[in-house]
């Protein structure tokens, strides 16, 4: 695990913490058993994992929440929100002495890359979900995500930000998104019986459809009737006013407020935030990454 402080070239200064291509800011160390990285990516990685798991696998601000309620109630058989939000079984920052403890049928998450991922996961051949999204509304979303966490570095304007998430200042924001795309790429072609790849565009475009992918790779065999009430419960509006209202939130840094995982949910974004010269030197950007990738990301739908 090293220590890294960066600078801007107008002076700004941010520390962060690396293990295993893995960068966290100061502020999220604080939420790391032991705030040791580096174990706890070690002790994730040997989680004893169950026959009857399956591991929901994103990068951040990807559609993490709305995506795990929606498999939580695929296997349930039942439209109503599991009163114990996702974070309770989040690797990112939960160990295997606090997962372990969690009662089957558990939808582990994570988003951590293909590499990171609990040996047990590929070893009992465990169904993956992983949820992908276009890279420009990602980066917004993440930029509004740690801006209102509040105290984390490079974010007190959206030109600020975008650089980290570039690596322009040598470092990446978590890890560089065109290598997490790229690696579950790799895996994909591999083992394409044990993942199912949504995107988040299709999601927003038809819940439905894009649930009955998931209810069919899971073999929860969901009537059309159960599967139409489950994307109405997880429309945007509804799982957010359920996170405030249901979810228990001992689990979470903010309590009992609006949370700041829900911020707009929108596709497109992306154009209210991004200037002509931002938007050219991202589309480089992504030529160069995934020139050698079959990926293909919708920007609007």
């Amino acid at each position: 695990m090293a220590k890294v402080t960066i600078e801007s070239a107008d002076g700004v200064k941010g520390g962060f913490v690396c293990a295993y291509g893995l960068v966290y800011s100061a502020g999220q160390m604080k939420k790391i058993p032991n705030e040791d990285l580096k174990s706890h990516i070690e002790r994730v990685r040997d989680l004893k994992i169950r026959d009857d798991d399956v591991y929901l696998a994103t990068y951040p601000k990807s559609g993490t929440h709305w995506v795990w309620e929606i498999i939580v109630m695929l296997r349930r058989g039942s439209a109503e929100y599991e009163p114990s939000p996702k974070e309770a079984v989040f690797l990112d920052f939960k160990g295997p002495d606090v997962i372990d403890k969690v009662p089957s049928p558990r939808v582990l998450n994570c988003h951590w890359p293909c590499n990171l991922t609990p040996r047990g996961i590929f070893d009992k051949n465990i169904k993956i979900v992983h949820v992908q999204r276009n890279p420009k509304d990602i980066i917004v979303s993440f930029y509004y995500h740690h801006k209102n966490l509040g105290g984390r570095p490079f974010t007190e304007s959206f030109l600020e930000f975008l650089p980290l998430t570039l690596g322009t200042y040598g470092i990446f924001q978590f890890y560089p998104w065109y290598k997490y795309v790229k690696e579950w790429e790799r895996f994909t072609k591999t083992h394409p019986e044990q993942i199912l790849n949504l995107y988040f565009e299709d999601m927003k475009e038809d819940p439905v459809r894009e649930i009955k992918k998931i209810d069919k790779f899971l073999g929860t065999g969901r009537s059309d009737e159960l599967i139409q009430q489950i994307a109405q419960a997880c429309h945007f509006d509804n799982l957010k006013k359920a996170d405030l209202e249901i979810k228990e939130k001992e689990h979470m840094t903010q309590g009992r407020k609006p949370s700041i995982m829900f911020r707009k949910g929108e596709v497109g974004d992306w154009k209210n935030h991004f200037t002509v010269a931002q938007n050219a030197e991202i589309d480089e950007w992504l030529q160069e990454n995934l020139a050698e990738t079959e990926l293909k990301f919708r920007y609007t739908i």
